[in-house]
């Protein structure tokens, strides 16, 4: 099967899903689309929870510190580390421009505190180095990490999943898989046939501790996903060599050797699910086609129901954002409060340093204050806001659990009414949430003094006031660190009650487009017979040119 017809059966699909309306399969298709671009390339993307050693792992493979390891989450920004000639980094940015920039100058692109919220526009990184003259025809993808309340954290590396070849789930050896972990196998399943779980910081446990680690997670991962995935420990500690030479001759015979073949099997495999995906909504609608009247009306009135229901399950997941937003509104305060003390002790320790070299009128010595308070309260209270992510992110896993469970019964519930009105089994598409981004700290430093006795500064000695104004200015810190502190509590909970919203939205929004799609093919299937016949013999051949 060659580049020009695999680009034609992707043409034909996406005619397909347009020609009825099944706009859930679009992305993927576009995906696919993607990875024939890239001309055989194969990208092994390292997926997982946020400090799961993703970085660290794929410095190793390198051999030297290029990708930032930090204790702070990642921004959106993609970073693919390929082959080239010479070292270079090229940053793409939304807007489509190109730059080239200096290999240390990288964590100035790719990190939450030099880019927060990829405020520079960055679409992806690329990364190219002589070091990586074996892997060649293939990049590794270091995505950010899962699991940050951080809207492009999470979004970001789900949305690559689509366009890689190969995939490693880092999951730390002191931090078993967690739901997240075990449910995003269960979506990267779906895009890629080449998969496995790697093992990091193996050098935490014994070897007998981590035989029973890693026969554990492989059972954790066959008992969930019914997949025998392997399981490869790796640690870049002196002394673990081994793990890292199984690690790479593990990308070597799957991945590297087998290039051309693996190219084509992600492709073939990508084009086989779409062709499932289009396949299962057309026989629904066939079906309802030739249905009898009677099982064609019983499907009309379950379809009735679920409307109704949805509006039940709409109201129930009310209730339940309330109740969170609540807790997220308590919990925010307590935690951020804690910090006041500390704040206020280094603060005010720092005035004391600081305010020694003042001099002037009580003007200038004032404006210095504020110019000084206002730079050490925004440095103090963002390395705080960085701590909002553990305290509060917690509550967004609670509500997108329970909401998927809603909509996982909602999914079953119509699979079964639709069994039992056609005889067939149908799954509908996958369901996926977004998470909204939280603001950073918006630190504003109120007047020092409440009248505006900075004005009258002609008629102060400072030499007499000066111990006045000092102790009013640290009164004045005391106050904005409280201050900043509420507002800074107040951001985080609103952000993340925002992203429980947003969830709930997502959640019962899903449903409701399962449904109205559901409704179109049903309701116009008798008459579309013929159209619905043709769009799965065309989906056969398809089928037949990848096979």
């Amino acid at each position: 099967m060659n580049a020009v017809s695999r680009q034609v059966v992707i043409e034909r699909l996406e005619r397909i899903c347009r020609q009825f309306h099944l706009d859930s399969l679009l992305p993927q298709l576009k995906a696919g689309e993607e990875v024939l671009r890239d001309h055989g390339v194969v990208d092994v993307a390292v997926l997982g929870q946020f400090k799961a050693g993703k970085s660290s792992f794929l410095n190793g493979l390198i051999g030297k510190d290029v990708l930032p390891v930090n204790v702070l989450p990642a921004t959106a920004v993609i970073t693919r580390i390929g082959h080239g000639t010479t070292e270079q980094v090229l940053v793409r940015h939304l807007a489509g421009g190109l730059e080239e920039i200096a290999l240390e100058d990288l964590s100035e692109f790719v990190t939450e505190q030099r880019n927060p919220g990829n405020v520079k526009a960055v679409s992806i990184v690329d990364v190219e180095l002589p070091a990586l003259e074996d892997f060649k025809g293939t990049r590794f993808v270091d995505t950010p990490g899962l699991g940050s309340v951080f809207a492009h954290n999470t979004k970001v590396s789900m949305d690559w999943l689509p366009r890689v070849g190969g995939v490693l789930v880092a999951v730390s050896v002191n931090h078993p898989l967690s739901e997240q972990d075990l449910n995003l196998l269960v979506e990267v399943f779906r895009h890629t046939p080449e998969t496995a779980i790697l093992l990091t910081k193996a050098d935490l446990v014994s070897e007998g501790q981590l035989n029973a680690v890693v026969e554990f997670t492989k059972q954790q991962v066959l008992s969930h996903t019914g997949k025998d995935v392997p399981i490869l420990a790796f640690s870049n500690r002196p002394g673990f060599e081994s793990f890292r030479a199984a690690v790479q001759d593990h990308l070597f015979r799957r991945i590297i050797r087998r290039r051309a073949e693996t190219f084509e099997e992600i492709v073939i495999h990508k084009i086989r699910f779409l062709v499932g995906g289009c396949r299962q909504y057309l026989v629904l609608a066939l079906h309802a086609a030739e249905a009898a009247g009677k099982a064609r009306e019983d499907l009309r009135k379950v379809l009735a129901r679920e409307d109704r229901d949805v509006a039940s399950v709409q109201h129930e997941i009310v209730l339940q954002v309330r109740d969170l937003e609540s807790q997220v509104r308590t919990v925010a305060g307590e935690r951020f409060h804690s910090y006041h003390r500390q704040i206020r002790s280094r603060m005010n320790d720092r005035l004391r340093e600081t305010e020694k070299g003042w001099t002037g009128n009580l003007a200038k010595v004032t404006e210095t204050f504020r110019d000084w308070l206002h730079g050490a309260l925004e440095e103090e209270l963002a390395a705080v806001s960085y701590y909002g992510e553990s305290y509060l992110a917690g509550f967004l896993e609670t509500a997108q659990s329970s909401f998927q469970r809603s909509v996982r019964a909602f999914q079953d519930r119509l699979a079964k009414e639709i069994e039992r009105a056609l005889g067939i089994t149908f799954t509908g598409a996958q369901f996926h949430a977004e998470i909204e981004e939280p603001a950073r700290p918006d630190v504003r430093v109120g007047k020092t003094f409440d009248t505006q006795i900075d004005l009258l500064w002609f008629l102060i000695p400072m030499i007499l006031f000066r111990p006045f104004v000092l102790r009013r200015f640290r009164k004045q810190v005391r106050w904005e660190v409280e201050k900043n502190l509420s507002r800074l509590a107040s951001q985080w909970a609103d952000a993340v009650n925002r992203s429980i919203l947003a969830l709930a939205r997502q959640s019962t929004g899903f449903m409701q487009d399962e449904l109205a799609t559901i409704h179109g093919l049903v309701e116009g299937a008798e008459d579309r017979r013929t159209d619905i016949e043709k769009a799965l013999a065309r989906l056969d051949m398809l089928e037949s040119d990848v096979s």
